[in-house]
């Protein structure tokens, strides 16, 4: 069976913040346990050897985080984290102890009345170890322009690293912004979750044929943008990972996406295509 980029696993629906950009969800809340945990790693065994823990949600809030990353490591998975930080600074040293964590991305556009927010999430960062990449993102940008919030987040990013006019200038010219050995900032428009409103976009996607994602009740779907499990194409508690591959829905999604005609409707919706 084939061997994928990354699996998402959304370890969590529950989150500390209620952001605007982020959808309001109709699925019940629910935290996954260590067994369903266990359960999925030993089901993608082979099939990955990255996995994102997120999908929405904030993972950071689940209890048993340090011992998922832990099972991580014993399963011989590479583990990359998106976080919105504010619990980051309180488990920073746990963090550092986890071998199998190699990124954290840090939605820095994430809405919040946080004093001191950032400076926090910057002190934390420089605690990490060395073999964990660190990415800012600033997903908030209108056809690649900042607006008021993300000026500011960037002038403390500026200030904090003291750095240069060159880096400064590709802070505000390019996307994808090296600002120190392990550190990055990352810039995109703001963020906006696919839903089925009857357009139908042509284009490729990447679903099913580097990624896919699995949701918080164990629902298998193409990407991490079908967060509602829209396109259910089977539940990893109860089913065999190669079994939902082999699926005539897997399949057919799959083959659409290549000849860029999606077939399932959130997917003919989603202008992550283009």
């Amino acid at each position: 069976m084939k061997s994928y980029k990354k699996i998402y696993i959304e370890i969590t629906n529950n989150c500390n913040l209620s952001c605007s950009f982020c959808t309001k969800s109709n699925k019940p809340k629910r935290n996954m346990t260590l067994d369903e945990f266990e359960l999925i790693l030993n089901k993608i065994k082979g099939h990955t050897k990255s996995v994102y823990l997120h999908v929405k949600g904030e993972p950071l809030l689940h209890k048993d985080i340090i011992t998922m990353l832990e099972l991580c490591e014993k399963y011989q998975v590479r583990v990359n984290l998106t976080t919105n930080g504010v619990l980051f600074k309180k488990l920073v040293n746990e963090l550092n102890k986890c071998k199998a964590l190699k990124k954290i991305n840090f939605s820095l556009h994430s809405e919040n009345n946080i004093p001191h927010y950032l400076e926090e999430i910057f002190d934390s960062v420089e605690k990490l170890n060395s073999n964990i990449t660190v990415i800012y993102r600033l997903w908030t940008l209108n056809n690649g322009n900042f607006d008021e919030k993300s000026t500011k987040i960037v002038n403390k990013i500026i200030n904090h690293y003291n750095l240069p006019q060159k880096t400064v200038e590709k802070l505000y010219n390019e996307n994808n912004i090296k600002i120190s050995s392990t550190i990055y900032v990352d810039k995109d428009n703001e963020f906006s979750w696919p839903k089925i409103n009857n357009e139908n976009h042509t284009g490729y996607c990447h679903g099913l044929t580097t990624q896919m994602a699995i949701l918080v009740d164990g629902t298998v779907v193409p990407c991490c943008l079908d967060s509602e499990g829209i396109v259910k194409l089977g539940n990893i508690y109860e089913d065999n990972l190669e079994d939902i591959i082999r699926s005539n829905r897997f399949q057919n999604l799959k083959k659409s996406f290549q000849d860029r005609k999606p077939c399932e409707e959130l997917c003919k919706s989603c202008t992550f295509k283009r």
